[in-house]
């Protein structure tokens, strides 16, 4: 089940974090499995005061300065682009959560009746476009828990493969629920303690707040027998994509087991042939992962074009492609066949409600797909403020709910006490200056939960598997 001497990109998965840099760790994180010091409370106290201090502030030594000024330059994996790019979507799901309510026009598209706002542009809209991020979310997962057992299928490494995959499946579970866990009781406790409003009614249900309740949506979020994606509940209403996320996962790694020894071309056919049909079905979230097996498939098999002429041409379409995709990816949630520019939608299959997600599937695939063929366009999501935004990706996803319904919502209404909501200016004032002072918090805070929740999952999870593994003669 566990290889020792792994190389540290096997341990990294879709969605979840990169582990930090040994100086970004805290203290009690790196020791984990570490005796216990004697208790100081002069000591804890400096430690938890350091702790809260963010990653990219914490000290450098002399020594590793030194030590990197004279390293080579590294050249960057060739998925690592793809941490900045969920890095960028987490932040775009935040930025829609804190927008839609005090601005709910952002549902619906520019030109629909009077909304004629800058802001509601095709492509302006991308930066709200949280429902488009959760495609992108999938399609990264796909290619990214994919890509390395699918060289291994190209390379025949099919023991390194076993070995890995099952290591991966046995930790996914847990990286995925332990930290979703940590964030519902973090809101929770702010239930119980009246820090949030608790409602009567919760979708049109009545609705009770206690532990009952509380188990009730722990279930609910961990539950992937359920194929519906049209879960929220209370507490973390955000989190009805881990379910699904794990479900794709285990679509991902049953695909790979059973199309390893296969031939690319039946692969690509069985793959396309699934994925086409999960679209018919309904089930945009299962293709999108397909399509990211899809899409790891080519990458690996594909070579840049010898001629100059030929590669201008393919990265042009490339090019083109990712900015169809981008318009696509702003689909609005409301009226959107009423929508200039989406009416088209209207004629064409999918015909319900359904078609907004398959858009914006088919938008995600078309903005992700092509970035594996394009340098230029992945330098942007592998500069210093992108990686950042990667690592602390999925602790932002976990935290940003409760935070825009405490902090977030005080801050805003005292903006709105001191500077006044009547009026255009006064309003958008108050909401400028309210985002501006929340959004680091946000930042602050998801950084604090990604080195006291997430790096500590992951490193309970590699223990947790070290320890269920069976010895070496037994295998």
């Amino acid at each position: 089940m566990y290889l020792a001497g792994h190389p540290a990109r096997e341990d990294e998965e879709a969605l979840l974090p990169q582990l930090p840099p040994e100086s970004a760790r805290t203290k009690w994180s790196s020791k984990l499995g570490n005796s216990l010091p004697s208790f100081s409370p002069r000591a804890a106290f400096w430690q938890c005061l350091a702790f809260t201090r963010p990653s990219f502030l914490g000290k450098r030594s002399p020594v590793s300065d030194a030590t990197e000024k004279s390293a080579p330059l590294r050249k960057p994996h060739s998925t690592e682009y793809l941490d900045g790019v969920r890095g960028v979507a987490s932040l775009i799901v935040f930025i829609l959560h804190w927008t839609h309510i005090p601005y709910p026009s952002v549902n619906s598209g520019w030109g629909y009746k009077d909304h004629t706002s800058f802001w509601l542009l095709p492509f302006v809209r991308i930066i709200y476009s949280g429902a488009a991020m959760v495609s992108v979310f999938f399609v990264v997962s796909g290619f990214v828990l994919s890509h390395r057992f699918i060289q291994r299928m190209h390379r025949q490494e099919y023991p390194e493969l076993f070995s890995g995959l099952t290591s991966l499946t046995f930790r996914r579970a847990i990286r995925l629920f332990l930290p979703a866990f940590a964030s519902s009781t973090m809101a929770f406790l702010c239930a119980y303690l009246d820090i949030v409003h608790v409602p009567k009614k919760v979708e049109g249900k009545p609705f009770k707040h206690g532990l009952s309740s509380y188990l009730e949506y722990l279930d609910m979020e961990s539950n992937p027998w359920d194929w519906s994606t049209d879960f929220s509940g209370f507490y973390n209403p955000q989190l009805w994509s881990i379910a699904v996320e794990f479900r794709g996962s285990m679509v991902v790694f049953l695909m790979i087991i059973g199309l390893a020894k296969t031939r690319a071309a039946v692969r690509l056919a069985v793959e396309t042939i699934l994925m086409i049909h999960c679209f018919g079905h309904k089930r945009w979230d299962v293709a999108l992962f397909i399509a990211g097996m899809i899409l790891a498939e080519l990458e690996v098999m594909l070579k840049k074009p010898k001629s100059p002429s030929t590669r201008k041409l393919v990265n042009a379409i490339l090019g083109l492609t990712i900015v169809l995709g981008l318009f696509l990816c702003g689909y609005p949630r409301d009226h959107n066949t009423e929508t200039p520019g989406y009416m088209w939608s209207k004629y064409v299959w999918p015909f319900t409600a359904y078609r907004r997600r398959f858009w914006l599937a088919i938008g995600a695939m078309m903005v992700v797909g092509p970035m594996a063929f394009l340098p230029s366009v992945q330098s942007i999501f592998l500069t210093r403020p992108a990686r950042y935004l990667g690592r602390i990706s999925f602790a932002l996803y976990l935290v940003h709910g409760f935070g825009n319904r405490t902090i977030g919502k005080w801050l805003l209404n005292g903006c709105w006490d001191i500077i006044g909501k009547e009026g255009f200016w006064p309003y958008t004032i108050s909401y400028v200056v309210s985002t501006t002072l929340y959004f680091p918090i946000v930042l602050w805070a998801s950084d604090m939960f990604w080195r006291g929740v997430d790096v500590p999952s992951t490193n309970f999870a590699k223990w947790f598997e070290k320890k269920c593994a069976a010895p070496q003669s037994v295998r």
